[in-house]
């Protein structure tokens, strides 16, 4: 097994169940301590020692603190909103009456469905890994204050030993623990917690002092804490005879510092103290910095290679050919037609064509308030080159959305989200959201021009065109901050970015956040490596308005099809 395996995976991309296995505080930790006698800085046995462990694998711990820091530099903050629509839910099931006190809604956020139970299974996926990550900050953060206030209380004791109160007999007070702490919590006199935490706290820091602050990201630091003094050894002694492993402790220091300053651990600065300090192959770093690198970090070369060819050698197992050509296709979940042509376009970073962004949406999960249409081309593009506007681009988007309201298998007490691409000018994909449960419309453009980033263009084309077909609904609307592409290709990738974000329920991101498109291609690559290994792609001939475009017509410039005469998307652009 190599070391990236050993890893839990990111979330997964399309819902599917997986199992994530978390290095959670363990049940031990959830138990309230047997309480002990006010502890001494003499005390030798606060706690029951625990059974000699097995010393971890240096691999294990590596993969451990990768998980952990990329679990921790990727979390979101879940909405206040959150907790109150689970709550609302599960009230009725719980014999409870409803909430009275209504809760205020964060704009724009995907998570104000009526009912928790409309979420997509993502979206619980990524809540609930953020959480993981927001406990074990909050552990990390917890032991660092137990540590200060232990050592603060062992200098008030120290300081009292040089001069001891006396008791009403005038001799001096043998006993200083507790006139120490009758001292400072004249008003809240929980000294049985207290204990507990400057005991562990003392335990701690001794264990750092034998090994290195950064033992504070092992998962089994909560049980590490509530030894006693004399199994600090034992457990101290295995990363003590092992160089290597002191010295990935020493990495992980300066994770902690950062954890501490600034909020985040950096995922990055991991991997490149991993590689310079040789604690694993640069082979293994290349893939774990592969797989769970940050949106904004590069794939490492071939990686991007490697993924395609599996999965396209996946496909070819399934078509029963060892060569794929772009007239060759398979349906997606039976409901979008994925032309092998893609992966052409995804090794080579080609530019993305409508029907390749719709198969890429399809194998994401979503809610069952989100409603996906086809791309939406807002020019037509002539033989000559001439790009002019169409009229009344929308009007079919429209009925589409119409018709979706009229449906009786709709839960209509849910208010809907439609998402759908947008073609403008013929050569540069947008995103356009349509969502009832804000009353709002909004338009995430990569390419934005600096006057919509600074807020100083009021009025576009792609605002005349909505508010023009969709005035009726009463929305507002407003040109959302969206990362800007860096290239002028990859218009299609960052459409499929942001429309996936929305609809797991994470934010798409500011104007000035970086994402590095090979990090989406690497997504819609695993994606389909998903859909592979659960079966969900089918074996399709390629439907005669898709056979047109590879047997004659130029590059990107789709015939009028039934499903909407207008659907043209044009030649090469961003």
């Amino acid at each position: 097994m190599t070391l990236s395996e050993r890893i839990p995976p990111p979330s997964p991309r399309t819902g599917q169940q997986q199992t994530s296995p978390y290095n959670t505080a363990s049940a031990q930790a959830q138990k309230v301590d047997r309480e002990q006698p006010l502890p001494t800085q003499d005390s030798q046995t606060i706690l029951p020692p625990s059974p000699p462990r097995v010393a971890p694998a240096l691999t294990d711990m590596v993969a451990n603190a990768v998980h952990i820091i990329y679990e921790m530099s990727r979390r979101q903050e879940v909405p206040t909103e959150v907790h109150s629509r689970i709550l609302s839910t599960l009230r009725p099931s719980l014999g409870e009456a409803p909430a009275t006190i209504a809760v205020a809604e964060r704009p724009g956020s995907m998570w104000i469905a009526s009912s928790s139970t409309t979420w997509s299974a993502s979206m619980w996926i990524n809540m609930l890994e953020a959480g993981h990550a927001r406990s074990k900050e909050a552990t990390i953060l917890n032991m660092i204050e137990w540590m200060g206030a232990s050592e603060w209380y062992d200098a008030e004791l120290e300081q009292a030993e040089k001069a001891p109160p006396p008791t009403k007999r005038g001799t001096p007070r043998k006993r200083l623990a507790t006139v120490i702490l009758d001292k400072y919590l004249k008003e809240a006199r929980d000294t049985i917690r207290l204990n507990n935490i400057l005991h562990r706290g003392r335990t701690l820091r001794k264990l750092i002092q034998m090994t290195r602050l950064g033992i504070l990201f092992d998962p089994d630091i909560w049980s590490y804490a509530k030894g006693s003094k004399e199994n600090i050894d034992i457990i101290a002694a295995p990363f003590r005879v092992d160089p290597q492993k002191m010295e990935l402790l020493s990495i992980l220091d300066e994770q902690v510092e950062l954890l501490a300053k600034e909020g985040r651990p950096d995922l990055s600065r991991f991997f490149d103290s991993l590689e310079s300090h040789a604690i694993i192959p640069s082979e293994e770093v290349s893939s774990l910095r592969a797989e769970h690198g940050l949106e904004r970090e590069p794939v490492p070369q071939g990686c991007l290679d490697t993924a395609v060819a599996r999965v396209v050698e996946g496909i070819g197992h399934i078509l029963g050919k060892h060569t794929l050509g772009d007239d060759d296709s398979i349906m997606v979940n039976g409901a979008a037609e994925l032309s092998c042509g893609m992966f052409d376009r995804l090794r080579s970073r080609a530019w993305l064509n409508c029907w390749d962004i719709a198969a890429a949406l399809e194998m994401t999960d979503r809610p069952v308030f989100v409603r996906l249409g086809l791309s939406v081309p807002l020019h037509k593009k002539d033989a000559n080159g001439e790009v002019t506007p169409l009229s009344n681009p929308l009007r079919r988007w429209r009925k589409k959305i119409d018709d979706y309201k009229c449906e009786g298998q709709n839960d209509l007490e849910d208010p809907q989200v439609y998402i759908c691409p947008l073609n403008i000018n013929a050569d540069h994909f947008t995103l356009l959201e349509i969502n009832e449960q804000t009353k709002m419309i909004y338009h995430f453009d990569s390419m934005a021009s600096h006057g919509i980033i600074h807020r100083k263009t009021k009025s576009t084309l792609v605002r005349r065109v909505v508010e023009e077909e969709f005035k009726y609904l009463g929305f507002g609307y407003t040109e959302a901050p969206t990362p800007q592409q860096r290239d002028g290709r990859s218009c299609g990738l960052m459409v499929i970015r942001n429309a996936k974000r929305r609809m797991i329920g994470l934010p798409v991101g500011s104007w000035d956040d970086e994402v590095d498109s090979d990090r989406v291609t690497k997504e819609v690559v695993g994606d389909c490596q998903t859909f592979l290994e659960d079966d969900a792609l089918q074996p399709s001939p390629l439907s005669k308005k898709r056979k047109r475009i590879v047997e004659g017509l130029p590059n990107n410039v789709l015939k009028p099809s039934r499903s909407s005469k207008r659907l043209r998307v044009a030649t090469e652009g961003s």
